[in-house]
């Protein structure tokens, strides 16, 4: 009988030690996951990377169906939000470049996310490199024009709420080449 309360004392401790842990690890992991590197890093993955990028964007320009579409770290192609294909030439550059994902937009724009996190309760915040071509297909999504600036240091970018307001900036690397920093608050 005596070892029962002990067993619940320790029962109780383990799931109030649970509680108290799991939102403090919450916390380091989206610290984590929103803190973008600085642009040189940025630009220097490119370059390390440019003939691999370059083809990237060949193949979606071939591929008829690569308009508005998502594709995945593993080379999945999300067609309708239901429907997907699996690309092995498309995996194997994602890897190779390293990005979390893909994004082609209806104008012709492709942006590579190489770092950053997004959900639907919290704002998105994502680096990576973005190619633009010199005669897009249409205009941008209003709202979605992308702002050139000389720099994606949050403290030199424009603030809303003491925060990075949304919008897509972007610095220049090469004529249809940038760095890309996307922000979006909820």
């Amino acid at each position: 009988m005596k070892r029962l309360p002990k067993i619940l004392l320790y029962t109780c401790l383990f799931s109030v030690g649970l509680c108290l842990l799991a939102p403090v690890s919450f916390r380091l992991w989206l610290k984590h996951e929103y803190h973008l590197p600085p642009e040189q890093r940025v630009r220097k993955q490119f370059e390390n990377n440019r003939a691999d990028y370059i083809q990237f964007v060949t193949l979606l320009q071939r591929d008829q169906s690569a308009h508005f579409i998502v594709i995945d770290g593993g080379g999945r192609v999300d067609i309708d939000g239901v429907h997907g294909r699996l690309v092995p030439e498309y995996r194997d550059l994602i890897r190779k470049i390293g990005a979390k994902d893909v994004i082609i937009r209806a104008d012709g724009s492709i942006e590579f996310a190489l770092w950053g996190f997004g959900c639907t309760i919290c704002s998105d915040s994502y680096m990576g490199v973005r190619y633009y071509p010199k005669d897009p297909k249409t205009g941008s999504p209003a709202g979605w024009e992308q702002t050139v600036v000389t720099s994606l240091d949050s403290a030199k970018l424009p603030q809303e709420k003491g925060a990075v307001a949304t919008g897509l900036y972007v610095v220049p690397i090469e004529p249809d080449w940038f760095i890309y920093r996307l922000e979006y608050q909820e």
